[in-house]
Parts: C-alpha cells; sequence; structure tokens
C-alpha cells in the first residue's frame, strides 16, 4: 500500500506524543472531509498501521521476555540502583530496541520512536 504523506500525519496528530484535543479535533475534521473513496483509503491505510503497531508491541513482549533472565530482578526500574541499571544497560546493549527499551524503563517519551519505526516497516512495504 502507498504510504499517502496526509494519512501519515493524521495518524501522528491523532496518536503522537503532545497532541491536545483541539489539535486532534483539527485531524478529525480532515478526515471528515475527505472524499468517500479517501476515507476508505484512509481507514485501510490506518487499519495497516493498526497492525504494524500490534507487531511490534509483541516483538518488544517478545524481546522483554528473552532480556528477563539478564535483567534485574525486581521489574519496577523506579526501584532500581546502580546496580540494576548497569545490568540493563548491559542487557540491552545492541539490542534493535535498545532505545526504545531504555526509554520505557526511564519513564520517557518514546512515541516519536514508535513512530519511527512504523514508518521504516511502512517503506518497506
Amino acid at each position: 500500500m502507498k504510504v499517502k504523506e496526509s494519512h501519515l500525519a493524521i495518524l501522528k496528530t491523532l496518536y503522537g506524543a503532545g497532541a491536545d484535543n483541539v489539535v486532534r479535533g483539527t485531524a478529525g475534521k480532515a478526515i471528515e472531509r475527505m472524499e468517500e473513496s479517501e476515507q476508505k483509503e484512509f481507514s485501510a491505510f490506518q487499519q495497516l498501521v493498526g497492525e504494524l503497531f500490534i507487531e511490534l508491541m509483541e516483538e518488544l513482549d517478545k524481546g522483554l521476555e528473552d532480556l528477563a533472565d539478564a535483567c534485574p530482578h525486581e521489574p519496577d526500574p523506579r526501584k532500581w540502583d546502580l546496580s540494576d541499571w548497569v545490568t540493563f544497560e548491559l542487557a540491552i546493549f545492541g539490542h534493535k530496541y535498545e532505545e526504545l527499551y531504555r526509554t520505557y524503563a526511564k519513564q520517557e517519551e518514546n512515541k516519536h520512536l514508535v513512530w519511527k519505526e512504523i514508518e521504516a516497516r511502512l517503506a518497506d512495504r
């Protein structure tokens, strides 16, 4: 499926970091103004992106399961000491999703990283 930049921009507005209700409302109005054929195209694209998102989340979960034995025994990063962080960093070093795991553990915003991966997968289709 060809990626329409406008469709991607709308989805990022709806589901991206930092979007407020006013911005989301504007994106919703853009969808409403689409012709019926484009709305169908957008819906198919939205479904594809949703499937890619679920696929990515499953990969991230599987990766965390694989890392579990090498990571600290305390599952809550807020309770980790320096030793736990070093263990975690060594466990994720070089992993495909290293930055995603790190930002997640630090409770930092990482939607931009998720979107980056989704966009890469869209480009591969």
